[in-house]
């Protein structure tokens, strides 16, 4: 294909004008040449800053060369592109293959960063970190979670395409993930695997870099014996190929491209760890070992390399300068062409270019939700599937639970092989996989994920919390069965440190409302943020409408973390904070003393970012008795009050009804009042 440029005189010209299938004698020599540069680019990192790790990313050079070379549809000049392919390095101590990669495919990585790989490059990280802009689609390291993280990109363009109907044959988008032993070895990657052949993600490929070792020694020592049959078993189909060899990467990559979508791809590629550093090949120690300057100087020799580092080869230069301009060509013609698509679907044109969201103004809008006594799971499944009427990107992703945490939204259709346009994803009993396969989807960026399960089981998927946290995902986590209250499930399914636990991990907002008005309050602030996860915490029991506080002031309240419920009416002596289901207790305990205010704090993390004048004048400075009540573990309140003054849980609970169980581990209003006059000093 001509790239659209006047260049005939150019030496690679040539290598871009191929009948697109396999290697000509010309590309399979700068991609060879390619490989080599990549390998000196790689030592001259590490040697630079004296850390990184170099046996992945030594080992993997031919891959990257026909990747970045000759098969990943992209642009280095528009990283966002709808319809370019996903590159996912799950393998994330390989960290200085990507960044190698990305520099000579013209993304905006520079040489500057490369020479301070790892030391303070504000692209070059140690692990690569979310930064679309240059090229890197997601935080990867802990291993597992890039594989996982790419059928989430995968599922992404496959509900993405379900909005096109007929017109999804534009899309030609693929997820390619590179992986190691380790990422496989982990369960997260085995159930995202599991899923992906389930759902017949055909546009994703998974590399496999083979190399027969891990840090402690052979891979063999705790490998599966056939990893071929057990991706088989997952329904991906598999190709074995020479990981060194450029022509049958070519083949096999192309090949999975061309072949009709239904299943997911495996391309297991034996290679040699630390590859062209006689001193390391295939040793455990090409893992995270540098070399020392004479050593250096002598492999750059071996590899045929000149004196200068981070040095290209002039037909390498050119070879990827005209590729540049043939992949800006591409993209330019498809956009210009796929304008005319968008607007036969406004559904697919939204997902795009979203309308802005004003939760406050939706909350606001709402009748009120008062009335008997109900769960507050209850009305966060009944005002997210409102919610999603207004909100297309909204993806539902549950673990098996969706009939008891109720937050399946739309028509209530489930995605599937053969409905792609099911906005509720059933991952099964796989929390870990379902939280990464959510970032995977939050990081492609056209949906907003929900994840739903239990709160007790939110540590299954921790890891990508964590992560997702670290990139500041848009996604809402909705946890029910909150507390001990949960009962007769026992000690197992109580969540006592749950919420402290969630509450320690930066940049993530835990919502824990009190009712029906204060859970339209805490959905309205967690979709409403721009950017960063948040986590409603509901209950499974019913709790009380308090309709002694005004509608709004329950739903306003949310947005800024706390709210005074309940206003002293002599001269303060007595606050009482409280979030949740505890908050109509904390009310009970104060009826009737007018010297005591009671405080809802259903967002610590939002409060603490409050004004200080605002938290000064909800929690006065000059008033030290107060009394915090949740029942989860204590500490997330120490900030506001002192430790002995939390009446909390700091044991696992007991098989017994929620409300007898609660009652015996202090939450009931004579013990609370009993605590309250220890507090004053005096009866009340």
């Amino acid at each position: 294909m001509d790239c659209g440029n006047s260049c005939e005189s150019c030496e690679a010209a040539a290598l871009c004008r191929g009948s697109g299938e396999f290697l000509d004698a010309a590309e399979r020599s700068v991609l060879a040449d390619a490989a080599r540069a990549s390998r000196g680019f790689i030592l001259d990192m590490v040697a630079a800053t004296g850390t990184g790790h170099l046996g992945m990313a030594l080992g993997c050079g031919e891959i990257g060369a026909v990747l970045f070379g000759k098969f990943l549809r992209c642009d280095g000049t528009a990283p966002g592109w709808v319809d370019r392919d996903r590159f996912v390095l799950s393998a994330g101590h390989g960290s200085a293959f990507l960044y190698t990669w990305l520099h000579l495919s013209g993304y905006a990585i520079n040489l500057e960063d490369l020479r301070n790989f790892r030391s303070g490059s504000t692209a070059a990280k140690s692990h690569p970190e979310f930064y679309r802009s240059l090229g890197v689609e997601c935080t990867t390291g802990p291993l597992g979670q890039g594989v996982a993280n790419a059928v989430g990109m995968a599922l992404s363009q496959q509900l993405f395409a379900g909005k096109l109907g007929a017109d999804a044959r534009q899309m030609h988008c693929r997820t390619v993930c590179l992986a190691g032993d380790g990422c496989l070895q982990e369960g997260v990657a085995l159930e995202a695997i599991a899923l992906a052949g389930l759902w017949e993600l055909g546009n994703l490929i998974l590399v496999y870099d083979d190399n027969g070792i891990t840090l402690d020694g052979p891979s063999s020592a705790t490998n599966v014996g056939r990893m071929d049959a057990l991706f088989r078993s997952c329904n991906w189909k598999v190709q074995r190929v020479d990981g060194h060899d450029l022509d049958e990467l070519a083949e096999a990559l192309l090949r999975a491209r061309a072949l009709p979508g239904g299943q997911p791809q495996v391309i297991i590629a034996k290679t040699v760890a630390g590859k062209g550093v006689a001193a390391i090949e295939g040793s455990p120690a090409a893992h995270g070992n540098g070399l020392r300057t004479e050593e250096l100087r002598r492999v750059r020799e071996e590899l045929g390399l000149g004196p200068e580092p981070f040095a290209v080869p002039n037909a390498v230069a050119e070879y990827f300068s005209l590729l540049s301009r043939r992949r800006r060509w591409e993209r330019e013609r498809w956009q210009e062409n796929f304008a005319e698509v968008l607007e036969r679907h406004p559904d697919a044109m939204e997902l795009l270019f979203p309308k802005p969201f004003d939760g406050e103004r939706w909350a606001a809008s709402l009748g009120p939700l008062g009335g008997e006594k109900r769960p507050t799971r209850f009305f966060g499944g009944t005002l997210l599937r409102e919610l999603a009427k207004k909100l297309p990107q909204l993806v539902s992703i549950g673990a098996d639970l969706f009939s008891s945490t109720g937050t399946a939204i739309g028509d209530g259709s489930y995605y599937a092989a053969e409905n792609t346009e099911g906005r509720n994803v059933q991952c099964g009993a796989r929390e870990h996989a379902m939280g990464a396969i959510a970032n995977g989807l939050a990081y492609d960026g056209m949906f907003r994920p929900i994840v739903s399960t239990f709160l007790v089981f939110s540590d299954y998927l921790r890891p990508a919390i964590r992560l997702g946290a670290m990139a500041k995902l848009p996604i809402l986590y909705v946890f029910t069965h909150d507390s001990i209250a949960v009962g007769e499930d026992g000690p197992t399914h109580h969540p006592v440190e749950m919420l402290p636990s969630l509450r320690a991990i930066p940049h993530l907002n835990i919502l824990r409302p009190a009712d029906g008005e204060e859970t339209a309050g805490a959905l309205a602030a967690a979709l409403d943020g721009k950017e960063g996860p948040a986590a409603v915490i509901l209950t499974r029991q019913g709790v009380p409408s308090l309709d002694s506080i005004p509608v709004q002031r329950r739903r306003n309240g949310v947005h800024r973390g706390a709210y005074v419920a309940k206003l002293e009416t002599e001269p303060l002596e007595l606050i009482l904070l409280a979030s949740g289901s505890e908050l109509h207790r904390a009310l009970a305990s104060a009826e009737g003393i007018p010297s005591c205010r009671v405080v809802s704090v259903p967002c610590l993390e939002a409060f603490n970012r409050q004004p200080q004048a605002y938290r000064d004048e909800v929690l006065p400075p000059h008033c030290r008795k107060r009394l915090a009540i949740e029942a989860a573990g204590p500490m997330s309140w120490w900030c506001h009050v002192e430790p002995e003054n939390v009446i909390s849980v700091d044991d696992f609970g007991e098989c017994l009804s929620g409300e007898l169980l609660l009652e015996q581990r202090g939450f009931s209003v004579a013990t609370i009042r009993e605590r309250m006059r220890e507090l004053s000093g005096r009866s009340l």
